[in-house]
């Protein structure tokens, strides 16, 4: 029996080509997408999952509240965990990481140096193996990190500085200590659904000097985290368990310094599988969006609905022509139940040759696109590997086969015998409207999705072009690597700006957009001092003028004036100004210069200074943050970031004596520059790509759907033949006969619009909700939306309709 269906399956399929290659197409591309998605679901579901104790691992973080401070970090103070582990032995390890910052390397290779700029160096603790599972290709992981000055790096690190040599027992000079770390071990590359990444791990995390004073412990070192820390625990241990016992532990070492400043420190345990998605940490890893999760897990639901939708209407509209075919059947002695699995049969074996067909193409989009680069993940096709993805695809497979061809083989079936041997089947008022419901349907998701793109791509592009308060563009960062260029840079600014490619110069410890720390000061506000964090620039000289920030009252600070250097002026931003109650704009009278008589200290300062200048308001990170309070404060020695404006022509001229120049006075460090509109760029690279995805999805979405509208299309145009003849005998014209064609798909797709308007403008409010400066929603953009659909759809049915309508009367009336 299985034969027969599978002979007549084949017959069928044969006899009409053109809606089975569309099938077959629509079938296999939405389980290409599924695959896909599936496999980055995989990869962002299980982030953190492939360490064999992952359900034993915590995060330790930290939360600090006082007056007018708050912050939540995902570090701890590199005391905690030793201190921890020796007060509860249910801590079973620990592992902590210390950030060695920017390292240079210094590789002697025979006759040649090399040297390398480094970063995601860390110091760590021995038993971070006993802790997370890195598998080793080199070395002893128990034994990797005891010795002083060890080095564990990983594969791709090694590779890099000693090719396909073995790594162990090499040595490598960190120029800035000048000491030698010996290669212990080498590891395989970090996953790329690790939260954490790091390149290379030294040995020995060093004691802070002031954590004891006069042999006593120093409580304040602890409210200053700077670990990475994770601890151990034994399997079912509870976090609500270790904070029961953690009040004694607090009581005596946390709070002492507390009472002191009036503020409180907590610890929090995060689950290591929970941190990429549900970690709430201010000062963190890149997190994961788990609304994008859900967004991409919809959509490749939605594309395969569309796909099973296409088969359902294309046969369930070609269903006149097997009436009697199913009647001869019935008459034959087939069963209800036969048909039933007959027609199951046929969309089963679609699916099936579907799966072929997809699995190819996602191998071709995997392994000869760049589309793993535009994710930044490295998805693969390990089906034999993989069993969940297997047993997934698989499961893909059946759903399609079984959901598509269900409603015709059930609907089929239930035609009448004696009507069908009669030819006097004719479409059912249900039949027509499920159909016109299932096309409604699938371009109210294409719709949907099309605009949701279409405004994505709006708010990014107007983040990206958003007045900053300060101009970007052209402005050169160079990092400071070496003390001798600190030494010298008052000659290097003055060379620079001899140059005419160069307007001015200026250094800063931070850079807008990329690390702009927070610091506590004391602030008097109504002759009471209260504690407060501020976003913290410390600038040298001509910074406002070099970044183009202007000053709205007040003086810029003066290299000249001895107070300038010693804490005892800073300039604040408007919103500083506005949070602290010294500028109430709302109040009748109000003057920015009102702020100038506020006075402020650093936390630990013993004078209070002045506030000399206002700048205007300024983002310090991107645009999904509203601007924060700001503090301005001058640099006593040099160093940091050196800033270049560059005038807009010649630039690749300027840049050739900046590196030349550069070089010379720093000859043992490599250059390193960018240009911070490149680095504001970076800001968005997250939304960027998954705009792109989604815009690769809608674009499939309505591919899909366009496949059906081009079965039904040329279907229609068949069955109405005739029909076309007697017209055109009667006059009709072919643009005529092309617009009746097309007018029932018109109205639909007018409807779907209609329907697919407020869903996108619910999910895309939702999505803007991230972005504290969102972009106007542009009413047009669902207009241009809708106008395109309809626009594709008629250009996809116009094959058809004018090969119909352009047949001669003659031969249209003697059809069938």
């Amino acid at each position: 029996m299985f034969r027969t269906y599978l002979k007549f399956a084949t017959r069928t399929f044969l006899k009409d080509k053109f809606y089975s290659a569309l099938n077959v197409i629509g079938l296999a591309l939405g389980i290409a997408v599924s695959i896909i998605i599936l496999l980055y679901l995989q990869n962002d579901l299980t982030y953190d999952q492939h360490h064999t104790k992952h359900q034993q691992i915590y995060r330790l973080v930290t939360n600090v509240k006082g007056p007018g401070v708050e912050f939540h970090t995902a570090d701890a103070a590199r005391e905690v965990a030793p201190m921890l582990a020796e007060e509860y032995p249910e801590i079973l390890a620990y592992a902590r990481f210390v950030r060695m910052g920017r390292t240079l390397v210094n590789l002697a290779a025979g006759d040649n140096e090399k040297m390398f700029n480094e970063e995601k160096w860390y110091h760590a603790d021995s038993s971070v193996f006993e802790v997370f599972t890195h598998p080793f290709i080199e070395g002893n992981p128990k034994t990797a990190l005891k010795e002083k000055n060890s080095l564990v790096l990983t594969k791709s690190l090694a590779r890099k500085y000693f090719g396909e040599a073995e790594a162990l027992g090499k040595n490598l000079l960190l120029h800035e200590s000048k000491e030698s770390y010996t290669v212990t071990g080498v590891i395989e590359d970090l996953a790329d659904n690790s939260h954490f990444k790091f390149n290379a791990l030294a040995s020995h995390i060093g004691e802070r000097q002031w954590a004891m004073r006069d042999g006593e412990f120093n409580s304040e070192v602890i409210w200053n985290p700077d670990a990475a820390t994770y601890l151990l625990f034994p399997e079912g241990y509870t976090p609500e368990e270790f904070f029961a016992k953690l009040p004694p532990f607090h009581t005596k070492y946390i709070q002492p310094f507390g009472d002191q400043v009036e503020s409180e420190l907590w610890y929090y345990l995060e689950p290591l599988a929970d941190v990429h998605f549900h970690s709430v940490q201010d000062f963190d890893h890149p997190q994961g969006n788990i609304a994008y999760v859900y967004a991409f897990g919809g959509i490749g639901l939605f594309i395969l609905l569309l796909a099973c939708i296409n088969y359902m209407n294309m046969a369930t509209a070609r269903s006149a022509q097997r009436v009697k075919e199913i009647g001869i059947r019935k008459v034959m002695g087939s069963s209800r139940n036969a048909l039933i699995l007959s027609f199951l049969g046929e969309s089963m074996l679609l699916s099936i040759l579907a799966l072929f067909l997809a699995l190819g193409i996602v191998m071709i989009v995997l392994y000869a696109t760049p589309f793993n680069d535009l994710i930044e993940k490295q998805l693969s096709l390990n089906l034999l590997e993989n069993p969940l993805l297997l047993g997934g695809t698989l499961v893909l497979t059946l759903f399609m086969g079984i959901v598509s061809g269900l409603y015709p083989a059930f609907y089929l079936p239930s035609l009448s015998a004696t009507q069908s041997l009669k030819g006097a089947y004719k479409a059912s008022t249900a039949g027509i409207a499920l159909r016109k419901s299932l096309v409604v349907f699938q371009f109210t998701i294409s719709i949907a999705v099309v605009i949701c793109t279409l405004l994505m791509h709006d708010q990014i592009s107007y983040v990206r072009n958003q007045d900053l308060g300060f101009n970007r563009e052209h402005l050169l960062l160079i990092s400071i690597q070496d003390t001798l260029v600190q030494k010298q840079l008052p000659y290097i600014k003055n060379e620079m700006e001899q140059h005419t490619g160069i307007i001015n110069t200026t250094v800063s410890y931070s850079v807008p957009g990329v690390n702009v720390g927070n610091q506590v000061f004391n602030v008097e506000v109504d002759s009471q001092l209260t504690t407060q964090a501020f976003r913290t620039f410390f600038v040298g000289e001509n910074y406002l003028e070099t970044m183009n920030i202007p000053l709205l009252a007040g003086r810029n600070f003066n290299v000249g004036f001895a107070g300038d250097l010693d804490g005892q002026s800073f300039m604040i931003n408007e919103a500083a100004a506005k949070e602290l109650g010294w500028y109430k704009p709302e109040q009748e009278g109000a003057r920015l210069e009102d702020a100038l008589q506020g006075r402020l200290k650093f936390f630990h300062g013993e004078n209070l200074g002045n506030v000399v200048g206002i700048v205007q308001d300024f983002n310090v990170s991107s645009l999904h943050n509203a601007i924060e309070p700001t503090i301005i404060i001058p640099l006593s020695q040099p160093s940091g970031v050196f800033y270049a404006r560059l005038k807009g022509e010649n630039i690749a001229e300027t840049m050739n004596f900046i590196k030349s120049r550069w070089s010379a006075y720093d000859p043992n460090h490599p250059l390193e520059y960018r240009f911070l509109d490149e680095s504001f760029d970076e800001l968005y690279r997250a939304d960027e790509r998954k705009s792109a995805l989604i815009s690769i999805l809608s674009g499939i979405c309505l591919f899909i759907s366009l496949l059906g509208i081009l079965g039904l299309s040329a279907f229609t145009a068949e069955q109405r033949t005739k029909e076309i003849g007697v017209r055109k005998v009667l006059g009709a014209s072919v643009p005529h006969i092309v617009y009746l064609l097309f007018k029932d798909v018109m109205v639909l797709i007018i409807v779907a619009s209609v329907i697919a308007a407020p869903i996108a403008y619910l999910l895309i409010d939702q999505w803007l909700q991230d972005f504290a400066y969102r972009v106007n929603i542009n009413a047009l953009l669902f207009v241009l939306a809708s106008i395109a659909a309809l626009i594709i759809a008629f250009a996809t049915m116009s094959f058809h309709s004018l090969k119909t309508a352009s047949i001669n009367p003659v031969l249209s009336l003697r059809y069938e």
